[in-house]
């Protein structure tokens, strides 16, 4: 009887080191229960055989968009589909499937996720398999972790990278344009110049003046497209100034209504109550350049609306703008829309869907180089059928914005001048066609081929200098080095700075101060004179928004 009272005593000790160890093993699976529901990792497991559910938990629910219960309740396939981007589909069915199949134990993947309620989220997948004895599987267990942060990283390199492409496309293109413009300009100053000359002696229904029409056309034609060069390359100079975009807008409204065709209505809502700063001739440009882009993807008519209106960004909120007050310019049309996958392209220079012969390319590229040297931004939204709109945003002017002068206006010419003129260029031909242009008005002229010459004349000169007009970049001794030391003996001498490109654009892009302007190459010999008499005449007020003015605009 002792015997086996000790033997069940010896029983009722295994047995309760089970029940302790069996204690110890739930109180450890409860502490792992109670890791897995509550961690931030979303977590989940289904059951091969029963195609169900085995486990989620709140973190992976929460990324699903849905409840705990609801995911119990539903097929594991079927939410997986709704949940898992387009782009996704394949390698993850192509992951799982390897896994079923044994070739692999588990995988990760980096997808999208689209919850049924929320934003899509950027997640880091792991996957692994619980298989039996026979090697089957029996649940697929995955953890989830946001990849949100790391995709935005990613983001802003892949921009980054683009922003340095372009960068040195910028460069490619500007050291091109630079290179060309200077003396591809000073021969387009003379074609230009002795063209208009010769047609001035010729009969105007005579076919020769005809003749000489269609080379004024062509060369006219070429400066443009140096012109639209230096703006891509954002080396043309600008003349910012403070002025009232709405009424720019409306000065436009005859000529885009013209431009555009009675098929496309042309309709304004201007909300913005302040001005911008940047330079009026090159926006009006902008404008134009965008009106008639609206105009090609509208053949069968619509709805052109030109929208103003004040923007403010914060730190960061727009990529390409610091944070701050701006203008936006609202150009959208009723069009045809721009593909997808030609919308990244739209503003690389010599880019152009129309058919050959039909454009440049450069359009939008100026369009673009122009708002970016502003100190502005541009986006785009389109898509095919449903038309596009152009948002420039422009820096806000705080002061009271001047107003805006059309292409049209000229000041009415006077009489003839007897002004001394120190002309210093050191392109022989060109310095040769402006000599006579003034002589012909009546200026006394005096010519140098170079800045140390130009000292040399003006020193042997008996009488006094009223303007000088120079080229910029030049050897030895530079346009603005010139003006500089003339003025330590005339400080009241005018300055006219003429110049096809110069690397320093920027100090074109500032005001000059009293009594100095500037006139970009080239120019027909009517811009020319007209620029000079209203210099001489001290119409201040007239004579700066016209000499930065490219002729033929």
């Amino acid at each position: 009887m002792g015997d086996r009272v000790t033997e069940l005593e010896h029983e009722l000790e295994r047995m309760q080191a089970k029940i302790d160890a069996l204690t110890d093993e739930l109180e450890e699976a409860r502490h792992y229960r109670n890791a897995v529901e509550g961690s931030p990792i979303g977590i989940m497991s289904v059951s091969a055989a029963k195609g169900r559910y085995a486990f989620v938990n709140e973190a992976f629910a929460q990324l699903l968009g849905s409840s705990r219960e609801e995911l119990l309740a539903s097929d594991p396939y079927e939410i997986w589909m709704k949940t898992t981007h387009a782009d996704d589909v394949d390698p993850g069915r192509a992951a799982m499937g390897r896994v079923a199949k044994g070739e692999i134990d588990g995988f990760h993947l980096d997808k999208q996720v689209i919850p049924l309620r929320g934003e899509i989220r950027w997640v880091t997948q792991h996957a692994f398999a619980s298989r039996d004895d026979a090697g089957r599987m029996e649940f697929l267990t995955a953890f989830f972790t946001s990849a949100d942060r790391q995709r935005a990283l990613i983001v802003a390199q892949e921009r980054l990278e683009a922003e340095l492409r372009e960068a040195q496309k910028l460069g490619a293109v500007g050291k091109l344009a630079g290179g060309i413009a200077h003396d591809f300009n000073n021969r387009l100053v003379i074609v230009m110049g002795y063209a208009e000359l010769l047609k001035r002696g010729l009969p105007s229904d005579g076919a020769l003046a005809s003749h000489v029409d269609m080379v004024l056309a062509s060369a006219k034609r070429a400066a443009e497209l140096t012109r639209q060069l230096l703006a891509y390359s954002r080396r043309q100079v600008l003349k910012p100034e403070a002025f009232d975009l709405n009424e720019m807008t409306e000065r436009a409204r005859a000529l885009l209504q013209t431009v555009l065709g009675g098929g496309v209505e042309l309709v304004t809502e201007l909300g913005a109550k302040c001005g911008v700063v940047a330079d009026p001739g090159q926006i009006e440009q902008v404008i134009l350049n965008l009106a008639l882009n609206a105009r090609d993807a509208m053949p069968e008519g619509g709805t052109l609306r030109l929208e103003t209106r004040e923007v403010t960004f914060g730190p960061g909120e727009h990529a390409g703008l610091s944070a701050g007050a701006y203008v936006a310019l609202v150009v959208s049309d009723s069009g045809t829309g721009i593909p997808r996958d030609v919308l990244p392209q739209i503003f690389e220079p010599f880019f152009t869907t129309k058919e050959l012969g039909q454009g440049t390319g450069l359009g939008l590229s100026m369009v673009q180089g122009i708002v970016l040297q502003s100190g502005g931004a541009i986006d785009v939204e389109s898509s095919v059928g449903a038309g596009a709109t152009f948002t420039i945003y422009l820096p806000h002017s705080v002061a009271t914005p001047a107003p805006v002068r059309s292409f049209g206006e000229r000041a009415p010419s006077r009489g003839a001048p007897f002004e001394t003129v120190l002309v210093c260029e050191d392109d022989q031909d060109v310095r040769l066609l402006l000599v006579r242009l003034l002589e012909l008005r009546g200026y006394s002229v005096l010519a140098a081929k170079n800045g140390m010459h130009a000292l040399e004349v003006a020193r042997e000169h008996p009488g006094s200098v009223e303007l000088l007009v120079t080229d910029v970049a030049m050897p030895e001794l530079g346009g603005m080095e010139l003006a500089t030391e003339l003025r330590k003996r005339c400080p009241d001498l005018r300055v006219l700075y003429i110049s096809g490109y110069t690397k320093d654009a920027e100090q074109f892009s500032v005001p000059l101060g009293e009594g100095t302007y500037f006139l970009p190459k080239p120019f027909l010999p009517g811009d020319f004179t007209h620029a000079v008499s209203s210099i001489l005449e001290k119409r201040a007020s007239i004579a700066p928004p016209e000499l930065v003015r490219h002729a033929g605009e």
